[in-house]
């Protein structure tokens, strides 16, 4: 263990009363997308404690601290979301959430405790960096805007971060593990939707109209033969239909005028994308047409592949080792993150941390009402960024 991953330990250790009291205090009051004016607040707060310049990038929420080391040298980029889901909890967490029908149901609690912890611990260790270290806290990744904006604010810019890593909990590894996964790690996304317009009118009559019902049940079908006999068995895709809204309620006896259908696609590669779009859109157009009925693709790209810097993979593993984490290497998710869209501007990696504890019943997937990270994960996180600076300012300087 070198010197300094021993000193991140010591400290981690010193200060984990600390980030469990943050972490409660996010848990207990999560704010959704664009809403996180006081969690704003408190990481403003606690960084400017710790002596961390926070840079006015003209943000309504999301922070962006500099810290600046005793030598020039690199500028690593930490990247944690903040943002909570409009979900009731239902986790058996001691502490739930104190605002009724939101909750952090995807653990960015942990990722901003852990960047914040990896904030304090650098601090103190500010005379052995010979660079600086950008922290930036981003709003709204969960409906895909937030890094948008902080790239827009100039967070990567004055100075220019060098390398940005990421880091996302993963109930599906053990508390204890870290991924570091060499290319691709979350699925590009793109938003469809489908309108079908027929002839709506009575429903004991189905001769004197042209049910658009009927044809989008077609669609639905046929649109589950693109990744089964059009996308190559080894490439991974998905189309999943995932809204249908047909008539009213109250009416079960009119045939309506027009379904709208809205889904989603993954894939890993951009022709992939391409061909699913060309596909999807031949199917709409020729199914409605063979029903009698018009139809209409919107295929609306929403965020690219997160796709990890091969040369970044090695600092990644350095540091996960020096984090005293056990290296694994799952498959890649077909959940996607705009972690993405940092990736076009700066070379980044995007880490897994093991969040799952089967003994504290730690085990639900992302966004369930019953997700609950483990909180012995957070320190785990809070050293693989802390190590993270040190190893990528050594290899970058070289």
């Amino acid at each position: 263990m070198t010197e300094s991953a021993a000193q991140v330990r010591q400290l981690a250790e010193r200060f984990e009363a600390d980030r469990l009291a943050w972490f409660r205090h996010l848990h207990e009051n999560p704010e959704v997308a664009l809403e996180e004016v006081r969690t704003t607040a408190f990481i403003r707060e606690k960084l400017e404690g710790m002596g961390i310049e926070i840079l006015d990038l003209g943000l309504e929420t999301g922070v962006v601290g500099l810290l600046r080391g005793a030598e020039e040298g690199p500028c690593i980029g930490l990247r944690a979301d903040i943002d909570a889901l409009r979900v009731k909890e239902a986790s058996n967490c001691p502490f739930p959430s104190k605002t009724e029908g939101k909750m952090h149901a995807c653990g960015h609690d942990t990722h901003t405790t852990a960047l914040l912890g990896a904030a304090q611990i650098l601090s103190q260790m500010r005379e052995q960096i010979h660079g600086s270290v950008k922290f930036l806290f981003q709003p709204a990744e969960e409906i895909n805007v937030g890094a948008k904006k902080l790239v827009a604010a100039g967070a990567l810019e004055n100075p220019k971060v060098d390398a940005l890593f990421g880091t996302h909990n993963s109930p599906e590894i053990p508390t204890g593990s870290v991924a570091v996964i060499d290319g691709p790690i979350m699925a590009g996304v793109t938003r469809i939707d489908i309108k079908i317009t027929g002839q709506g009118g009575h429903g004991g009559i189905p001769q004197r109209n042209i049910d658009p019902v009927v044809c989008a049940a077609a669609v639905i079908q046929g649109a589950q033969t693109i990744v089964s006999r059009n996308v190559s068995p080894l490439d991974s895709a998905v189309v999943s239909i995932c809204h249908l809204l047909a008539g009213s309620t109250d009416a079960n006896n009119v045939i309506p005028n027009e379904v709208t259908m809205a889904g989603t696609v993954r894939f890993y590669k951009p022709e992939v994308e391409a061909l699913i779009e060309k596909r999807l859109r031949e199917l709409v157009e020729t199914i409605a047409k063979a029903y009698g009925c018009t139809g209409e693709l919107t295929f609306f790209h929403m965020i690219d592949t997160t796709l990890n810097n091969h040369t970044l993979a090695g600092i990644a593993a350095a540091s996960a080792e020096a984090a005293g984490a056990v290296i694994s290497n799952p498959d890649a998710s077909t959940g996607g993150e705009d972690f993405s869209d940092y990736l076009p501007h700066v070379p980044g990696f995007f880490y897994w941390f093991g969040s799952r504890n089967e003994e504290k019943g730690c085990t639900w997937a992302w966004h369930n009402p019953h997700f609950r990270a483990d909180e012995d994960s957070i320190s785990v996180a809070a050293r693989l960024y802390a190590n993270t600076v040190f190893e990528a300012i050594q290899a970058l300087k070289k």
